[in-house]
């Protein structure tokens, strides 16, 4: 139930790219750290992967798979109580408001409610809820620090077998030979891989949840100039607005609640004193 693009994609990316940098770090790892990668691995790549690959193969359109994913922010933010210290409050509410109305005015237009059996659309409802809980579980249990090359290298690790069985049950055990297939699994591997999932984890690493959230936020407005720029999709009026919402909506989510807090503090103390 996925593409041969999505299996083979992480096993160049583990053989070809990943080891000769993670092999420092694998010689110092203990067992409950490799159960850990592994436990997030199949939580936030096969998990959020599988589930979306899968519903468009039944026929949920790619444009109503991809407004499903882009709620993963907004399920994100609305968990974050249950991690310590990155609860959301104040004016991080109405940013998220704003993003959020944001995303569904600028990608309403590519929802096609009609074209699978209903219970496809649970897949990436269960997608999201599987990358959400693979982060808010590294957030409250960061677990032992390491390079973020070597726990990108057993997150993959842990997610081969699964897309081997899968590739199994579909009769797709060996990957097509041919330049087109090849360039694009580098694609991936680069761009997807390393370059998206990979840079997700380093921020999840440094920044809160809702500034995490807010990048996640820009996937639609990306997309959509993307396009326009790449392929000359025209710019409609309702993702103008979108964009244009998302990105008012930013500054808001990226606040600092403590900084805040700590300001009124500051301010009600003086007024106090004078």
């Amino acid at each position: 139930m996925s593409k041969p693009q999505d299996r083979w994609r992480f096993i160049l990316a583990t053989a070809a790219v990943l080891l000769p940098f993670a092999w420092a770090g694998l010689r110092e790892l203990r067992g409950r750290d490799v159960a850990h990668q592994g436990l997030l691995g199949l939580f936030a790549i096969g998990g959020y992967i599988g589930p979306i690959a899968g519903s468009i193969q039944l026929g949920v359109a790619p444009g109503t798979a991809s407004l499903t994913a882009n709620l993963l922010p907004l399920t994100i933010v609305l968990l974050a109580a249950s991690v310590p210290g990155q609860r959301t409050r104040g004016w991080q509410w109405a940013g998220l408001a704003l993003c959020l109305t944001g995303v569904l005015v600028a990608s309403g237009a590519n929802v096609d409610w009609d074209a699978a059996d209903l219970w496809a659309y649970c897949l990436p409802l269960l997608a999201v809820f599987s990358l959400a809980a693979a982060t808010l579980f590294q957030k409250a249990s960061p677990g032992t620090s390491m390079p973020a090359s070597t726990a990108l290298f057993m997150q993959v690790c842990a997610v081969i077998p699964v897309f081997a069985v899968l590739a199994c049950l579909e009769g797709e055990v060996w990957p097509p030979t041919s330049a087109g297939f090849a360039g694009g699994v580098l694609w991936l591997v680069a761009f997807a891989t390393l370059g998206g999932y990979g840079f997700y984890w380093v921020c999840l690493q440094r920044f809160s949840i809702q500034r995490i959230s807010g990048a996640l936020f820009l996937t639609p407005p990306v997309t959509i100039i993307w396009t326009w720029l790449q392929f000359g999709d025209p710019l409609t009026l309702s993702a103008i607005t979108g964009v244009g919402l998302t990105l008012l909506g930013l500054p808001l989510l990226g606040m600092s609640p403590v900084d805040g807090l700590g300001s009124s503090k500051a301010a009600r103390h003086s007024s106090c004193s004078l």
